[in-house]
């Protein structure tokens, strides 16, 4: 997921600082589940948890969705008003709450049991499942900066097409 966020930086980086706020704040959170996770090669994938890590990520988690729900996605749609991507951010937004709901029902219900319990392969499904669902959010947050994009390209296409001037 890194991988392909560092390429859809890399294409649509520094078009719209929205859209760069968004792709950071992913990166971040990102940042944090490998670190959790504990993904590095040649490492024991049962390995002990790291509490700080843990912490790490599970505030990160809940700063990520807050954010995109508070500010970010309410941004998105203030900047689409008047325009016809509105109407498909409308469309995107309920799929949006429903993973936000999805990934703190994981959290609530699976995520606590298995830290609980200390129950390593528990904790290792329940985090697998957490990344899955992470990377459904971030199709869905892909399409709004998708709509965003359209926009900046429409206003910079509107202000290059200026109106000729008849010759004197």
């Amino acid at each position: 997921m890194l991988n392909q966020l560092e390429n859809l930086a890399a294409r649509v980086g520094g078009c719209s600082e929205l859209v760069d706020f968004c792709l950071h704040a992913r990166k971040q959170l990102l940042i944090a589940y490998y670190q959790m996770a504990g993904l590095k090669p040649n490492k024991e994938s049962l390995t002990a948890l790291d509490e700080n890590a843990l912490d790490n990520f599970c505030q990160n988690l809940v700063d990520y969705l807050s954010t995109g729900h508070f500010t970010a996605y309410e941004r998105f749609i203030k900047e689409l008003e008047g325009t016809e991507q509105l109407a498909q951010a409308a469309l995107i937004y309920p799929s949006l709450r429903a993973n936000t709901d999805h990934i703190m029902q994981i959290y609530d219900t699976y995520l606590e049991k298995a830290i609980e319990t200390d129950d390593a392969v528990d904790f290792q499904q329940t985090l697998s499942l957490v990344g899955e669902v992470l990377a459904e959010r971030f199709v869905l947050e892909d399409k709004f900066i998708k709509l965003a994009l359209e926009k900046v390209a429409e206003n910079q296409m509107a202000n290059d097409v200026a109106p000729l001037a008849p010759s004197a």
